[in-house]
């Protein structure tokens, strides 16, 4: 009797947490995919199927601790196909005659049933693989804070046309919380290209076929994410089931909302954000801040108005002035609510490390895109990002043209695999964009306010140097990092990144005939150079170089098997259309300090040794070429193309002569210089 009495006045409630950027508790560290990999183990695999399945329940699981569902104690579970498991012992009695989005309660769903209703099985071929839908389970986490994770992976809807949609349903220890995970959602034609089309989800809890606790919106929930498609949990959002009556003042201290790095120059304030957890909207509350353990500043919060489950960002009427540079800890949190003692005190607080400085530099952002002139959708992507960027110099480029899809981009090398593979261990995906190690999108979701924002952020390192380019084509790059602050990480890697500005000989299938701030080297190596934790006030002075060798060659394809071996050869097009892009980057949080872009004069330092002027260059139509020393003499002028075939002869007569290129193909050229006393060489491009 007991028993039942405590089922009949358990309930739950839920809470979203839309666009969290993480999973829930930070226990489950995996990236989404569809199968286990060499990244992704521990997995157990349930179900497999596609387009032609059914509706079924699978084999009955046990629970891996104890939990409760809806106050009573329960140790398994049934999973099945379509998106719910149920605590009902055995295999249930009923399920949906079809995959859809049931409104909650529904006698198609058993009792006590969680259920991530909408989705289909679907199938897809990549290459020899043919992915299917798959039902996985996998536990995270040690006693007492476990989560046991059922996973819907690579799944269609009605809604998204040829697209697919990744959810969990997640039972964690101790706290007995059940969670809905959305974890990527993405709309594509079956021409492969992107539409804006949502899922339609149902989600909640079914304890009965007349009581349920449904997400607000179901059955119509749609994702919070549609436009990118990430394969971590930064772009994940869920939905939080806890049991029993929701408490009427309750306010949860989400995150302190100010800079981690703040001026001496003036009073700080102190800024957080809060969450409504409680049945009562808030309309009055208390603000608290201590810094460092130290005495508590508390201040009455003004203009207070946060729904339940609303949340807000507020700040402290009472200004905070550090008395040194350094390092402080922020704690804070909201009390008196509506003049109500807090009814859950262990979710009240908000804390933040942050460095005082007394000096920064602005930013320059690291934009790292990876394109293939082999794809469709790469084109939309390097236009909007030439769009954002436009007018704009708080930026370096670099674009990573990869082995994907089909043949691959020509211009892939090994060092653009491993980048790839450092971004996206397990799937690669492209159009992708980083920004700052820390934005992790498609590069036609790249707008100006992301530019904004992430160039606002200030900066606490200075990069300076010098770049040369010598005869026989040598790079060399001597830089110094000034530190504004101290960095006390262990993972900071220096690269610098060599450039060619525009390529024509690449292109391929997707239309696109240049392709601009190509990457040829990475300098030292695509694992860059280890560098000492920072200290502020004392520079770090590195050199670096790099000599290309050999002739150009243009590739055939991506593939591992035509990679350029730059010890013998070099796929460059222009010699005077390079630079060098320098950036601090830590390698395991992946986030970049700070960037720098370093050009190289345009005609080309062996150029000048010999003292031969060719411009304009690049040029349409026509290059004025010119020698010192050939005043008094005569000089054969010979211009061949990268495969060593002569396309222009013509004579240079008191050291000038013009070249006509009107009819060449566009692309890079050899121009000879030949007379009695001279044999000299420089590089021309034509771009029409």
């Amino acid at each position: 009797m007991f028993c039942s009495a405590q089922l009949i006045n358990a309930q739950y409630y839920n809470i979203p947490f839309a666009n969290a950027g993480q999973n829930p508790g930070g226990v489950n560290p995996d990236g989404e995919n569809p199968y286990p990999s060499a990244n992704n183990t521990g997995w157990t695999n349930l179900w497999n199927g596609d387009a032609t399945a059914t509706t079924s329940y699978l084999a009955e699981q046990t629970i891996p601790f104890a939990f409760k569902f809806n106050g009573s104690a329960v140790t398994k579970y049934t999973p099945s196909n379509f998106g719910t498991i149920s605590f009902d012992a055995g295999t249930p009695t009923v399920k949906p005659s079809a995959f859809s989005n049931l409104t909650l309660p529904s006698a198609q769903i058993p009792d006590n049933s969680v259920c991530a209703l909408g989705m289909k099985p679907i199938s897809a071929v990549s290459g020899t693989t043919t992915y299917k839908s798959a039902v996985m389970t996998k536990t995270y986490g040690t006693a007492p804070n476990r989560q046991h994770w059922i996973w819907y992976n690579f799944y269609g809807e009605a809604n998204i046309n040829s697209g697919w949609t990744y959810w969990a349903i997640v039972l964690e220890e101790t706290t007995n919380n059940i969670y809905i995970v959305d974890m990527k959602t993405l709309c594509v034609t079956s021409a492969g290209a992107l539409c804006t089309n949502n899922v339609k989800m149902s989600l909640g809890i079914q304890t009965n076929s007349t009581t349920a606790y449904s997400v607000a919106g179901s059955p119509n929930v749609g994702a919070k994410q549609i436009t990118q498609n990430v394969f971590t949990a930064a772009d994940n959002s869920y939905y939080q089931f806890i049991q029993g009556n929701q408490p009427q003042n309750d306010v949860r201290g989400v995150k302190v909302t100010m800079s981690p790095y703040q001026m001496m120059t003036s009073p700080i304030t102190i800024t957080a954000n809060f969450m409504n957890y409680g049945s009562a909207a808030v309309k009055s509350c208390d603000l608290n801040y201590s810094v460092d353990g130290g005495s508590v500043v508390t201040a009455a919060a003004s203009s207070v108005n946060i729904a339940s489950l609303g949340s807000a960002d507020m700040s402290h009427a009472t200004k905070w002035s550090p008395s040194a540079v350094g390092k402080y800890t922020i704690k804070v949190w909201a009390s008196n609510i509506n003049g109500n003692a807090d009814e859950n005190l262990t979710n009240d607080t908000a804390v933040l490390q942050i460095n005082v400085l007394d000096k920064f530099a602005p930013r320059k952002i690291l934009n790292e895109i990876f394109t293939s002139s082999t794809c469709g959708p790469c084109v939309p992507g390097n236009a909007n990002y030439v769009k954002v960027t436009t007018g704009k110099t708080q930026h370096s480029t670099i674009k990573y043209q990869v082995y994907f899809p089909g043949t691959g981009d020509p211009y892939c090398t090994q060092e653009v695999r491993d980048r790839a593979s450092y971004y996206m261990p397990t799937n690669l995906s492209v159009p992708r964009m980083e920004v700052d190690g820390g934005w992790d999108g498609n590069a036609s979701s790249f707008t100006s306010a992301l530019y904004d924002q992430y160039s606002a952020k200030p900066s606490f390192l200075e990069i300076t140097g010098s770049i040369g380019l010598t005869w026989k084509n040598k790079i060399t790059a001597d830089i110094t990092l000034n530190p504004l602050a101290d960095n006390g990480s262990g993972n900071l890697k220096l690269f610098a990144v060599i450039t060619e500005g525009t390529t024509f000989w690449n292109k391929k299938t997707n239309g696109e005939t240049q392709f601009e701030n190509v990457m040829k080297k990475m300098m030292p190596n695509s694992s860059g150079m280890a560098i000492s934790a920072l200290t502020k006030g004392q520079g770090v002075n590195k050199s670096m170089s790099f000599s290309f060798a050999g002739n150009y060659r243009l590739p055939k394809d991506g593939s591992v098997a035509q990679h350029i071996n730059n010890a013998t050869e070099n796929s460059v097009e222009s010699w005077d259309d390079l630079e060098v892009v320098v950036f601090v980057q830590d390698a395991t949080t992946k986030e970049v300090l700070q960037s720098e872009t370093f050009p190289i004069t345009l005609t080309g330092v062996e150029a000048l040794e010999q003292g031969i002027q060719l411009f304009p260059n690049p040029a349409n139509d026509m290059f004025n070429l010119r020698v010192a020393g050939l005043a008094s003499e005569k000089a054969v002028v010979i211009v061949t193309n990268v495969k060593g075939q002569v396309v222009y002869t013509g004579t240079m007569l008191d050291g000038k002569s013009q070249i006509n290129v009107a009819n060449l193909s566009e692309g890079m050229y050899v121009v000879s210089v030949n007379s009695g006393t001279k044999n000299l060489n420089t590089k021309m491009v034509v771009r029409h």
